[in-house]
């Protein structure tokens, strides 16, 4: 029955933002299908798709025996890395993106079992480095920077 009700939840977000990209200022159009035409097609896709996954969950519904399951019980791993999550949220700003992010790979890497050191050490980097590089350089995202010394060598490197 969640599922069920999962559906019909993100089909009431799409109708929602369908109904949004009518809002959309329309004043410089230069193409015939205008700046709202592929989120809307993206949009009515995704509507077409969660109604045949809707129809496709109550079926399987439908046939199953209704019978009381009980929760899938949270295990140590996905509880650890929900805690590094929110603890990455809360020091982002205080430690910057680099230090935060290289020191939420290392536990994620530590919590799901990898634990020799060095290995762990290099592809933190390595995934701190590309995180960086993407966001920060490419995409130009302004990313965290912490504050006092961490914030002055963050402008060094991104």
């Amino acid at each position: 029955m969640g599922e069920i009700i999962f559906h019909i939840l993100i089909m009431f977000g799409m109708g929602v933002f369908y109904k949004e990209s009518f809002d959309v200022n329309l004043a410089r159009i230069t193409d015939p299908i205008g700046p709202v035409g592929f989120p809307r097609l993206i949009i009515i896709f995704s509507f077409i798709l969660l109604a045949i996954s809707l129809f496709k969950t109550i079926r399987k519904y439908s046939k199953e025996k209704h019978i009381a399951k009980t929760p899938v019980e949270f295990n140590k791993v996905f509880l650890g890395i929900l805690v590094l999550i929110a603890l990455f949220i809360q020091f982002v700003g205080y430690l910057g993106f680099i230090l935060s992010i290289l020191l939420l790979l290392c536990a994620t890497y530590y919590i799901l079992g990898q634990r020799k050191i060095p290995k762990t050490l290099l592809m933190s980097f390595i995934g701190t480095s590309f995180f960086v590089i993407l966001f920060g350089k490419i995409l130009s995202v302004p990313l965290p920077r912490g504050v006092g010394i961490l914030k002055i060598l963050s402008y060094l490197i991104y």
